[in-house]
């Protein structure tokens, strides 16, 4: 049986099928997108810190506006062609309406590379800076230098290992001619890594057989490997996961020493020699001997035993308390809580003998094995490892002389004996392109303060700070320029009845300066010229200067030194992240609402793309048909373009 109006539209209404299923869609698009435009209304609102405002670069998202509207009126030409039986000419219309879709995502993609390469820090006293951070590499003599480039640091490291090696060779040499063995290691140089990780230098780590990252731990034996250091066992380590293989005999250990001697023969006398080499010992147990090298395989199989161990422990207990419930039951039938009578209970001291001796294992009668959930490895000999900010679990200290991560995985610093260990020097270095004072602005004003003077007194212009000199110089001028833009607002829009002026500068004009502002007063000083000099306005960057945002390898930035380097001490960083949904709730609706957005995009354009390129053979037996699906495709189309005319202005001009 042929379904009705497919092709021919319904007299009474005018719609054929698929024109009323694309309108239900649509109305569920409606739904999706107001749902969330209501919610960034809503945060934008209730925020409770300032919110960004002009912080997205304009000209790819104004020439992504015009793309789009163009790519709307093209692809009603395209279905008009059909109409009007046009075959050539809907070829032409449709390829602009995917081209133009496809230099849409192009210069999203480019804008979303930017955000994802731009470093921002918000230190402990509110301050926001952004800036590209700079890269770093470990020398052989385990310093870290910093360097503007990957391709700088990266050379570096490079030129420092041949150096090292050609040392190493010449040491090598005069010790076999003076009748030693002659051997030398040779020095890899390290990947450069971006100068936003803490550097810690650790004699031992303590590995969780049971969280442990699998690509962690692997990027630890890499940086390892690369500096001449491993990572061993410094001792004998048995792992049980049965009381059975915890005795390994019918006769316990009654003692540590005695314990000790026990575990030397069983694995003398009961471990085969394949076993040995396996390191395995018991069938739900694992003898780890010393000197053996970290692998994510062997933390792999001692979590297999603690997780038997586990399961033991937990069987253990279950039967212990099955049996007590039915001693209780039977002694006190008329009980209503009997479950909460003492006699109900497990008591560890008596029903499962629970002893622990000074090395925390089980002694003897234990019904129960001990577990153990780390494994502790010694680097030999010490070196430094790079810790990405995001893996720490809580602030690191250097007095504390211990670093935890989030997979429960444990630095730990030495005493200091043949090299100090620890935190290393590591601060935070980039070049900034712009500070924001506005946060610690308003928590000033919570409090009671006078904003100006907080700010002037935070840590980026201390003498704490290097370059905090420099930093004076940029917010003096900044200040400057702010007080004449207030007074032309004076001058132009004058003073109410209480004699407060009319308009004022924005809390962003006054307390962030933009990129903008840096290369503004970088021409300025080269020029030396202050605001309300003349020539000083003309001297600001326009808005289309920088595409996508600030670049630092522009040569006039470099010559100017417009945007100045800062190191920021780990201890100071509250929180560091790129420009994405991890930096702020902004960023976070930002990539929901374009990320979605360019999805309906790309889904559109490979629609609208079948038409194109898999549809002659329709168009031949019945170009209505394709004309209908056209525009099917066309009012999707329409409607994706209507998104962007509400996202760009809510997102990048506002």
């Amino acid at each position: 049986m042929e379904i009705p109006y497919t092709v021919t539209a319904r007299k009474d209404t005018g719609l054929f099928n698929a024109k009323v299923g694309i309108w239900l869609f649509l109305a569920s698009e409606v739904m999706l997108f107001g749902g969330l435009f209501s919610a960034y209304v809503f945060l934008r609102i209730y925020a409770d810190y300032p919110w960004p405002e002009r912080a997205l670069p304009i000209v790819p998202g104004l020439i992504n506006t015009f793309v789009l509207i163009g790519s709307s009126v093209t692809v009603v030409f395209a279905w008009a062609s059909l109409k009007m039986r046009q075959w050539r000419r809907f070829q032409i219309f449709m390829a602009i309406t995917i081209g133009c879709a496809a230099v849409f995502m192009v210069l999203k993609t480019i804008e979303y590379k930017a955000k994802w390469g731009h470093q921002a820090v918000r230190m402990d006293d509110f301050t926001i800076i952004e800036g590209h951070a700079h890269y770093a590499t470990i020398l052989s003599d385990g310093k870290v230098e910093h360097f503007h480039t990957k391709k700088e640091a990266k050379k570096a490291g490079e030129k420092d290992a041949e150096v090292a090696n050609k040392a190493a060779a010449a040491a090598k040499g005069k010790d076999e001619e003076s009748g030693g063995s002659g051997k030398a290691n040779l020095w890899k140089a390290g990947k450069p890594f971006k100068a936003n990780a803490l550097l810690f230098k650790p004699e031992t780590i303590d590995f969780s057989m049971v969280r442990a990252h699998e690509s962690w731990v692997n990027a630890m034996l890499e940086q390892t490997g690369k500096r001449n250091s491993r990572l061993i066992t410094a001792e004998d380590i048995f792992l049980y996961g049965h009381i059975e293989d915890y005795s390994g005999t019918k006769s316990d250990p009654r003692s540590s020493k005695e314990r000790a001697q026990k575990e030397a023969e069983i694995v003398k006398d009961y471990a085969t020699a394949e076993e040995k080499r396996d390191h395995k010992f018991g069938e739900n147990s694992l003898f780890i001997p010393a000197g053996t090298p970290l692998s994510y395989a062997l933390l792999e199989k001692s979590r297999k035993v603690f997780v038997a161990g586990r399961a033991h422990n937990a069987e253990t207990r279950t039967a212990i308390l099955r049996e007590k419930w039915k001693s209780v039951r039977r002694d006190l039938p008329d009980e209503k809580y009997w479950d909460q009578a003492p006699e109900a209970r497990i008591d560890s001291a008596t029903d499962l003998a629970e002893q622990v001796d000074e090395e925390g294992n089980c002694t003897a009668g234990s019904k129960v094995v001990s577990l153990v959930s780390t494994l502790s490895f010694r680097m030999d000999p010490p070196q430094p490892i790079i810790i990405k900010r995001s893996w720490i679990k809580r602030p690191v200290k250097g007095q504390d002389g211990r670093a935890e991560l989030r997979d429960d995985t444990s630095l730990n610093a030495g005493d200091g004996e043949g090299g100090s260990t620890g935190l290393l020097e590591s601060p935070l270095a980039l070049s900034v392109d712009a500070i924001d004072f506005r946060w610690m602005a308003q928590k000033a004003e919570e409090a009671g303060n006078v904003p100006m003077e907080v700010i002037e007194q935070s840590w980026i212009f201390s003498k704490a700070n290097k370059n905090g000199s420099t930093y004076k110089k940029i917010w003096k001028v900044h200040k400057k320029r702010i007080a004449e833009l207030e007074q032309r607002l004076i001058d132009k829009y004058g003073k109410d009845e209480e004699g407060k002026p009319r308009r004022v500068a924005t809390e962003t004009d006054r307390y962030r300066v933009t990129w903008q502002d840096f290369m503004h007063y970088a021409r300025a000083e080269h020029d030396r010229l202050m605001p309300g000099d003349s020539g000083f306005d003309d001297l600001r960057p326009k808005f289309w200067n920088g595409f996508a945002g600030p670049n630092h390898k522009n040569e006039e930035i470099h010559k100017l030194h417009a945007f100045p380097e800062l190191e920021v001490p780990h201890h100071k960083v509250s929180l560091q992240s790129m420009f994405t949904p991890k930096w702020n709730t902004y960023y976070a609706i930002y990539f929901t609402l374009t990320g979605l957005h360019g999805l309906h995009v790309v889904g559109g354009a490979l629609v609208l793309g079948y038409y194109l390129f898999f549809s002659k053979g329709l168009y031949r037996s019945d170009p209505e048909w394709l004309a209908n699906r056209v525009e099917i495709g066309g009012l999707f189309w329409h409607f994706v373009d209507l998104v962007w005319i509400f996202l760009f202005p809510i997102l990048y001009l506002m």
